[in-house]
């Protein structure tokens, strides 16, 4: 990608499914080595907004620019290429293969061997809990160590830029815990990091910027800790502290 302080900029963005329109006119820029999160209510547009990112939701209008480089219209394995890894909500590991097994599918489209051990042996020492089972089947995995997978294998790209949605849903307090310190080193390691989170107050702790949906509009944003501070964002979408 060339020089640019963004890693990511999306410009007067439409997008949606068919006749539904889900974003309209966003706007956002992502500096680079940040973390961004996306907040906002169940339906805003949060999921739409990555995988329009992504490619797996072409916008009807707007421009998509990584690096400055606009991708607007390019597949998801083209924007793999250009550096964008997308861990999606949910499970989407391969259950039936052993950690490592699935940390080398994550590298599919590398051709440098040794590079991808290399990276997997780091990615042990990042996530001891994968080094400690990888030669575990990966559906049997709890629920934060198949976080931890995910992640990891979306790291397997060497990616510089990391799309996370909903990484947290349905853990335990103390795997929430670890999912944001892995998110930090995630970010530590030099990778800007785009986050979509219902838990807004721990999100809004790790980021640097954040951009709240309402409605598949922009309604509010700005640096994390401002956010964290405005009264009615925490009413609306922070809860009581």
């Amino acid at each position: 990608m060339a020089a640019n302080e963004f890693a990511l900029e999306l410009r007067n963005v439409f997008s949606g499914y068919g006749e539904i329109e889900v974003l309209q006119d966003v706007s956002i820029s992502v500096r680079r080595n940040a973390i961004v999160s996306i907040l906002g209510a169940n339906g805003a547009g949060k999921s739409t907004l990555l995988k329009t990112i992504f490619g797996i939701v072409r916008p009807t209008s707007g421009q998509i620019l990584l690096g400055g480089d606009d991708v607007t219209l390019l597949p998801p394995i083209e924007t793999l290429r250009r550096g964008v890894s997308y861990v999606p909500e949910g499970r989407s590991n391969f259950p039936g293969l052993t950690v490592h097994e699935n940390l080398e599918m994550g590298a599919y489209i590398r051709d440098d061997r040794d590079g991808v051990l290399a990276d997997i042996k780091t990615l042990y020492e990042r996530f001891p809990i994968l080094g400690e089972k990888r030669d575990a089947m990966a559906g049997n995995l709890s629920g934060g160590q198949q976080q931890a997978l995910e992640m990891g294998i979306a790291l397997m790209l060497r990616p510089q830029v990391i799309l996370i949605d909903e990484p947290t849903l349905g853990l335990a307090p103390i795997l929430v815990t670890e999912v944001f310190k892995a998110i930090q080193d995630i970010n530590d390691g030099g990778t800007t990091v785009v986050l979509v989170e219902q838990n807004a107050p721990r999100a809004l702790e790790i980021s640097d910027y954040a951009f709240v949906l309402e409605l598949g509009r922009i309604r509010f944003q700005g640096p994390a800790q401002e956010l964290a501070a405005n009264e009615e964002i925490i009413e609306a979408y922070l809860g009581e502290r």
